[in-house]
């Protein structure tokens, strides 16, 4: 396979012959780029994906404790309380990802320019998500398992957790801890090898300009 060392050294040597080898080397490098970065990014995806059925999941749940439960005020408190709290998360996770699905070449002039801002994005994008992703958990996290907690004894523990307050702060600590460690996995995949991945090929473009 050419490198990218190789493509860009043949690319200047064409910039004064004919246009057509021209533009093959301008396509090949950009289906090279496009290719790496679309490989870095489909593990983002691919959490994308995986959340957003996790969370219609979620939803679900809740709407249907809610309607069956509408009575029961402390079951529609944590319900309402539940969907509430992972909406912002929600709504931050499809306009992120959306625009990294949208995110095209520009700049047609200038082949390396744009390739530079395509990866720029993906990366910015990415970065902006996960960071709010790391700060938004340190609340979700805990309120979420503490409504899961207090929904799941109210519904199947006779006496609930004013009766099992034991029984519930260990289930509550597990539940954490359990996060803990699969969000921990989580970012390391979805997010910090993506990330670091998308930086070294920016450092690429910074070393070739220096």
């Amino acid at each position: 396979m050419t490198t990218l060392e190789e493509l860009k050294k043949k690319w200047d040597e064409n910039k004064d012959t004919t246009s057509g080898p021209l533009a093959y080397d301008e396509v090949a490098l950009e289906k090279i780029f496009k290719s790496r970065v679309k490989k870095h990014t489909n593990k983002a995806m691919q959490y994308f994906w995986a959340s957003f059925v996790l969370q219609i999941i979620v939803y679900a749940l809740l709407s249907h404790v809610i309607v069956k439960y509408w009575s029961d005020s402390e079951m529609l408190l944590f319900s309402l309380g539940g969907v509430l709290l992972f909406l912002p998360f929600t709504i931050m996770l499809m306009k992120k990802f959306k625009r990294i699905a949208a995110t095209k070449l520009t700049g047609e002039n200038n082949t390396g320019i744009s390739l530079h801002q395509y990866v720029l994005r993906h990366h910015a994008l990415l970065l902006s998500f996960y960071n709010f992703k790391k700060r938004y958990e340190h609340v979700l996290i805990p309120l979420s398992s503490a409504i899961g907690v207090f929904l799941t004894f109210k519904l199947y523990v006779p006496g609930g957790v004013q009766q099992h307050p034991a029984g519930a702060g260990i289930t509550f600590v597990i539940t954490l801890l359990s996060c803990a460690m699969a969000i921990r996995s989580e970012n390391k995949k979805s997010f910090e090898q993506p990330l670091h991945q998308l930086q070294e090929i920016l450092d690429e473009f910074k070393s070739e300009a220096e």
